[in-house]
């Protein structure tokens, strides 16, 4: 592939741009494949990785890379993870956040030796992901040619890292306001169950979320099978529900959420 250089150039990153702002946000790794792959179509290049850093196991994580020979081949070495300790090029430039060029890299000192003798990387670009002012991961662009990159490449990958954090900023942002929602939904629930469910409704569904039967709520609650059946349609009605097991499933969130947000008085 023929890679343009000055307006062309300019053209093909904007393009790029274009292209990661319209991925459909449906979680990170898929947010994140979709533009390795994009950016592996611009470069030409032989293989692109989205890592961030995986704190729990002070590792660099593969959260999406491009649908290549050598992206495939990089899975099936166990590239797609990539110990702190264990050094090379990504992980410096993680920790450095100074992005790196590597023109000739079997010619140049401190790549991982599976990098460059198993998966056959001869030319990359290493550019350092922030996310919020904050250094999370790496985009790495490699190709199997050596000297396939040019320092026009390396902004182009910086360009376009700058704009990856942009992305998972806002997945991540997007992220937190469902859980608020959905915690909002759950604290709505539970204040209201007092109002939509007598005091002995309430027993029943709480009765009913740790698994008893109807026989075995009566005996609990000293009443009749017959009346125990009464209460649990009254439940279905009130709450909307056409199950047992939807009574069940709400009894136990609503329990969670209760003992989460109990507070004195």
């Amino acid at each position: 592939m023929n890679r343009d250089t000055g307006e062309g150039h300019d053209a093909r990153l904007l393009q790029m741009l274009e292209g990661l702002l319209a991925i459909e946000v449906g979680g990170l790794d898929m947010a994140m494949t979709q533009a390795a792959q994009r950016l592996a179509e611009s470069l030409a290049a032989d293989k692109v990785d989205v890592l961030m850093h995986d704190p729990a196991t002070e590792s660099l994580v593969v959260v999406g890379t491009s649908d290549t020979p050598m992206g495939r081949r990089g899975h099936e070495l166990g590239l797609d993870v990539l110990p702190i300790a264990n050094g090379g090029w990504t992980v410096k430039v993680c920790q450095s956040g100074r992005s790196h060029l590597a023109r000739y890299v079997d010619r140049e000192q401190g790549e991982l030796k599976g990098v460059v003798e198993e998966l056959g990387v001869r030319s990359s670009i290493n550019v350092p992901i922030d996310i919020a002012g904050e250094r999370r991961g790496v985009l790495l662009a490699a190709s199997g040619t050596s000297g396939f990159f040019t320092e026009r490449d390396l902004a182009f990958v910086e360009g376009v890292a700058r704009w990856i954090g942009l992305v998972a900023y806002r997945i991540a942002h997007i992220a937190c306001l469902v859980a608020e929602a959905a915690e909002e939904a759950a604290r709505l629930a539970a204040e209201s169950a007092v109002e939509v469910l007598t005091q002995r409704q309430q027993d029943v569904a709480r009765l009913i979320g740790t698994g008893m039967t109807n026989e075995q709520i009566a005996r609990e609650l000293v009443i009749t099978p017959g009346t125990v059946a009464n209460h649990v349609e009254n439940i279905l009605r009130r709450l909307g529900f056409v199950s047992r097991v939807q009574v069940a499933t709400w009894a136990v969130e609503w329990k969670r959420y209760l003992s989460d947000h109990r507070t004195d008085g």
